[in-house]
């Protein structure tokens, strides 16, 4: 059977119903019974079919529910042919004769919306029947129509209203179209339009996004063993949370503890850092899932004091540091954090900015050891007898910044070296650190004038590109180690007016020849010989004076030793025997200090004729001379115009009456 017809037999059939369930008051049916039409289709009551006599009103009753029964036998022939025309119509507006809702894709004139659909529905038909109009319009006294769904609607209101006097709460109200629900009607004609892909699209993200969050919510529930952000904060603050766990939590002991990040790159950064000194806050305990055997209370365990005994775990970076460090110098000065060591360690990951090149890092951190052990900064000595300005350098996060440091970039390796120490004349008290040693491009160290204590660090000896070593007036103890050859190309090495005791090195200049330009001792407390074989060619001034030096003047100082030697200083000292002949064939020589000696005989004539032009000054008083000035020495006076020498020191009782280079002026 065609759709259609079975269609219109459903309807048929809800309509013989609906007409069955038509009555009259009660009033009425109480006496006269139901009303049953006759085969002419009028309305016929039980009375007038038996053939009883009625009364004038009861026939009026009879008679209007008769001529509503027809005019709703009318309507309904009108519903059933327009609903008819429609299927027909829409047969024919589909190509092949598919249904016309193949069409409805498109909006054009030429689509399946022809005149017939735009009609008025046929639910119209019955809505007329229902205000009693018999020629099937619908009349807008009431502001009533039925919408595109055949839902009898109040047009005031946009609110449906019952058919046939329903109420809301009724079955005809609440019964459903075709068995279809008003939603599903409207979901499927609006995804039948152009847009269906794009709805499909939306429709498909709503429904994800509905089940993502009902899985969310359903899995990030709270349980009755979980604990809220807020009870968790309320347990960090000792305090006990609103919504107490079940069960009761087991002690929780926290295993780890903040880390802490330098405040500069790469380990320095300030955000992270609390500080050297400051204690790091313990984790805040949470209550375990499953509860503790024969526990008494519901409420969390406190969590740890604050301070707690175990040290904190440090980050990676703070022990690669360590590591580094204690590689320089050594695990045993950490274990006291006053020692310069640690002081600089900790200033450096805390306040500094240490390389990541482990190279400058080693630099940056010997610098830091040096300048720490040369001011005590940041030691109780120094908070009571120290100045505020040695320790200003730790405001400056840069090692190569401060006072005294200077740095040089080396194209070669791209890395930044430190090339000198400038530090004369500071008021430094501390010591020479052995991490010295490893500032390997170290050119100039000068740490005069100061009141440095200890010995030379042996490490500086190791500074073989050292051109310039300034640590007199000091307040030095120790030797001078051999090691001191190693300094081959520095040209100025002064280690006088220090406590500095023993002997000369007995190699200097014999391994290798040295670069050495001034090397001065003066005013220590050497003693010993002067060793034979040094070899200084590249000497101006050689300062050995006011020591303890004993035995003879060694016969190797001689032009082949000693070929551009100025100045010679060997005054003050304890030496004995004569004075060797070679001294005076050193052609370059313009000052030869030999006074406050034991030395004895005569000053040796044969001089040599480069050195008479150069020779300036000659110092022999005090010693044990027994010989008068030779006539080839008193020539030698400027003042005859001749030669340069300006003073000649002795003893009164050797100088010639007829020497005006030292009569008047010898001691």
């Amino acid at each position: 059977m065609p759709a259609d017809h079975v269609r219109v037999n459903k309807i048929l059939a809800g309509c013989e119903g609906l007409l069955n369930d038509f009555s009259l008051p009660e009033e009425h049916a109480s006496h006269h019974g139901s009303v049953s039409a006759s085969s002419d289709g009028q309305a016929r009551s039980p009375a007038v079919a038996t053939g009883v006599a009625v009364s004038p009103g009861q026939a009026t009753a009879d008679a209007e529910l008769a001529r509503s029964k027809k005019a709703w036998g009318r309507a309904i022939d009108r519903y059933v042919a327009s609903v008819l025309e429609d299927n027909k119509e829409g047969d024919v507006g589909s190509p092949g004769g598919k249904s016309g809702r193949s069409g409805r894709s498109g909006r054009s004139a030429k689509s399946g919306r022809s005149a017939a659909s735009r009609r008025s529905h046929p639910d119209n038909h019955l809505l007329a029947a229902l205000q009693g109009n018999d020629d099937g319009t619908v009349s807008s006294a009431g502001h009533r129509s039925v919408d595109s769904n055949g839902q009898l609607v109040d047009e005031c209101s946009f609110e449906p209203i019952s058919p046939v006097g329903t109420t809301r709460d009724s079955p005809v109200y609440t019964q459903r179209r075709g068995g279809e629900s008003k939603s599903w009607r409207l979901i499927k004609r609006y995804l039948k339009e152009e847009w269906k892909p794009i709805s499909l699209i939306v429709l498909v993200i709503l429904v994800a996004a509905i089940v993502s969050a009902t899985l969310g919510g359903s899995s990030g529930g709270g349980g009755p063993n979980n604990t809220s952000e807020a009870d968790g904060a309320a347990l960090g603050a000792g305090l006990t949370p609103t919504g107490s766990p079940s069960s009761a939590p087991t002690d929780v002991v926290p295993t780890a503890y903040p880390t802490y990040l330098p405040t500069a790159s790469p380990a320095v950064a300030t955000e992270a850092v609390g500080g050297a000194g400051t204690t790091p806050n313990p984790a805040t305990p949470e209550p375990t899932e499953s509860p503790t055997p024969n526990s008494a209370t519901t409420n969390p365990t406190p969590g740890p004091t604050d301070s707690p005994t175990d040290k904190p775990t440090m980050p990676a970076a703070y022990n690669d540091m360590l590591t580094a460090a204690q590689y320089v110098s050594g695990a045993a000065p950490f274990e006291s954090t006053a020692s310069p060591q640690s002081l600089a360690f900790h200033w450096l990951y805390y306040e500094g900015q240490p390389s990541t090149n482990l190279f400058e890092f080693f630099e940056q951190y010997a610098a830091a050891v040096i300048m720490f052990s040369l001011t005590r900064a940041r030691t109780s000595w120094f908070y009571q007898h120290g100045s505020p300005e040695a320790a200003a350098f730790a405001e400056n996060s840069e090692v190569c910044g401060w006072e005294g440091i200077r740095c040089a970039f080396n194209y070669t390796s791209e890395m930044v070296h430190v090339t000198e120490i400038r530090l004369g004349g500071k008021g430094l008290t501390g010591t020479i650190p052995e991490e010295v040693g490893f500032l390997p491009h170290l050119k100039r160290l000068d740490l005069s004038e100061n009141e440095i204590e200890g010995t030379i660090a042996e490490s500086v000896y190791g500074l073989t590109e050292l051109r310039h070593l300034y640590l007199n007036n000091n307040k030095l103890t120790g030797t001078i180690s051999s090691a001191i050859d190693n300094l081959h190309l520095a040209e100025e090495i002064y280690l006088g007016q220090n406590a500095l005791t023993g002997s000369l090195p007995p190699n200097i200049g014999t391994n290798r020849p040295n670069n050495w330009r001034f090397f001065s001792v003066h005013d220590c407390q050497l003693s010993g010989q002067i060793p034979e074989g040094m070899k200084l060619k590249n000497a101006y001034m050689l300062d050995l004076s006011k020591n303890l030096l004993s035995g003879m003047i060694p016969n190797d100082f001689a032009q082949e030793n000693y070929s551009t030697l100025r100045l010679l200083y060997l005054d003050f000292n304890r030496l004995g025997g004569t004075i060797p002949a070679s001294l005076m064939q050193m052609r370059k020589l313009k000052g030869l200090f030999l006074n406050d000696n034991l030395l004895e005989g005569k000053i040796p004539d044969e001089i040599d004729d480069d050195q008479k032009g150069n020779l300036l000054t000659l110092r022999a008083q005090h010693n044990q001379l027994t010989v008068e000035v030779a006539p080839a020495i008193c020539e030698l006076d400027v003042n005859l115009g001749n030669y340069e020498l300006v003073e000649l020191g002795v003893d009164c009782d050797i100088c010639p009456s007829s020497c005006t280079l030292c009569t008047g002026r010898c001691y």
